[in-house]
């Protein structure tokens, strides 16, 4: 799940940014300058440009920085894919944050990033983007989304775990 959902984050992070009206400064495929610094010399290397990022560092970073930090490997993929991408977007603490005050519920976290980023100061500026990135991120939840219930020879059973892989989805229920 994790490539599938940086392919999406990739896909609205874009090549290099460096908008004055930004507060984050200079980014190269969403990853600032000041995060490729810090993660380029806890691996020992130098710093350099932002420019410079590949697209394998940048996955790197989002994996070790925001995916596994966020803890959301074995959740529904769509609640995975909105909560990574704020991590992206918004940090971590407030993806965490909308994890817990969603209550597990894709569309309760969408709900609350769009609420969030009208509250930005920079939304004259940059919130029609955003809200392309919330419809996006909208309809591709949607097509990840897991049934809520699941019957079985006429029988309800309820899902206690699920893990998904990048083919396979395991469900353990319970009568």
């Amino acid at each position: 799940m994790f490539e599938r959902a940086l392919a999406f984050v990739l896909k609205w992070e874009g090549g290099y940014s460096d908008h004055p009206s930004d507060p984050g400064g200079a980014t190269n495929m969403g990853v600032t300058q000041a995060v490729y610094d810090a993660w380029r010399l806890s691996k020992g290397q130098a710093k350099q440009d932002v420019r410079l990022i590949t697209r394998e560092e940048a996955a790197a970073i989002y994996k070790e920085r925001y995916w596994d930090p966020l803890g959301v490997s074995n959740y529904n993929p769509a609640l995975a894919l909105i909560a990574f991408d704020a991590a992206v977007n918004h940090g971590l603490s407030a993806a965490k944050k909308w994890l817990s005050d969603s209550g597990g519920d894709w569309r309760k976290y969408a709900a609350i990033r769009i609420d969030y980023y009208t509250k930005i100061k920079t939304w004259p500026t940059f919130g029609q983007g955003w809200m392309r990135r919330m419809a996006d991120c909208i309809k591709e939840c949607a097509s990840l989304d897991l049934p809520r219930r699941l019957f079985i020879n006429g029988v309800e059973l309820k899902p206690t775990k699920m893990t998904y892989t990048a083919d396979k989805l395991y469900f353990k229920v319970e009568k």
